[in-house]
């Protein structure tokens, strides 16, 4: 899709950053959308289940335009904070995702772990990659209830942008209580028994001892967020939705603009 502005290019940073609506393609935007509704219905679940107790603290680590806070926000009783190195990012999240229980702070992200408060949930995705000893750092993050996370699967050696590949399940096990899961390029979510054939990336679950195994609460494989239009038609009408959907929400300007479509 074409880039509207150079304030618009330098956030997309050659394909690294997803502006919903502006960016990419529907695909990428599901997958995207797909791991934030996957960290939400935990959240949704942990709350129901009066796990824990309302307000609930959310850091997003590497939190980009703030589409992820947005989503995140919608969970009852919580508090989120979205934190990025970029300000570009995070000057486009002020104005186009920003809401009453949403904030935006501007710090790297090896400076901002090692001295952060306690949240109750610690969120982020696609993030530590880009970071040498990423995962060493996620690993001393704060979260009192649950650290979820994702990063790419067995992913090979060639994108500039990233310094840790290859990583697989043996590179979580000093993670305590971890559970593991698969997202793969359609935006589905499967369990450690329904590993899919080619995962496009791990996701990480550290819980606090007590809490309810995240294997345990939710049905898998979880299908993949899509926009409500086409989960009532067959696949081929599908095709000739998605296409109109494209043509008019990719003219708006913000996922606040077309939320309507999403379910």
């Amino acid at each position: 899709m074409k880039r509207k502005s150079k304030l618009i290019d330098n956030i997309f940073n050659e394909g690294e950053r997803l502006i919903p609506g502006v960016t990419h393609d529907i695909t990428e935007l599901i997958r995207h959308r797909s791991s934030y509704m996957f960290i939400k219905k935990i959240m949704d679940f942990d709350l129901m289940m009066g796990t824990v107790s309302r307000p609930v603290r959310v850091v997003d680590l590497g939190c980009g335009v703030g589409h992820g806070c947005y989503t995140l926000s919608e969970v009852k009783g919580a508090e989120i904070v979205g934190v990025d190195i970029s300000l570009l990012c995070l000057e486009y999240a002020r104005k186009y995702y920003n809401k009453s229980n949403i904030s935006y702070e501007e710090m790297d992200l090896t400076e901002y772990i090692t001295s952060m408060v306690e949240f109750d949930y610690v969120v982020s995705r696609g993030v530590f990659e880009h970071i040498p000893n990423g995962l060493e750092l996620a690993f001393m993050a704060k979260g009192k209830y649950r650290l979820i996370f994702n990063v790419p699967y067995d992913e090979p050696k060639g994108n500039p942008h990233h310094v840790l590949f290859g990583i697989c399940e043996e590179d979580f096990k000093p993670f305590s209580n971890a559970e593991l899961f698969f997202e793969d390029l359609e935006g589905r979510t499967f369990d450690m028994h329904m590993k899919p054939v080619k995962p496009n990336m791990i996701t990480c679950v550290c819980s606090q001892p007590g809490l309810p195994k995240v294997s345990e609460m939710l049905k898998f494989p979880l299908p993949a967020w899509t926009p409500k239009t086409m989960s009532l038609t067959s696949d081929s009408q599908n095709r000739g939705i998605v296409s109109k959907w494209i043509r008019e929400i990719f003219k708006k300007k913000t996922f606040r603009d077309w939320e309507g479509y999403f379910k």
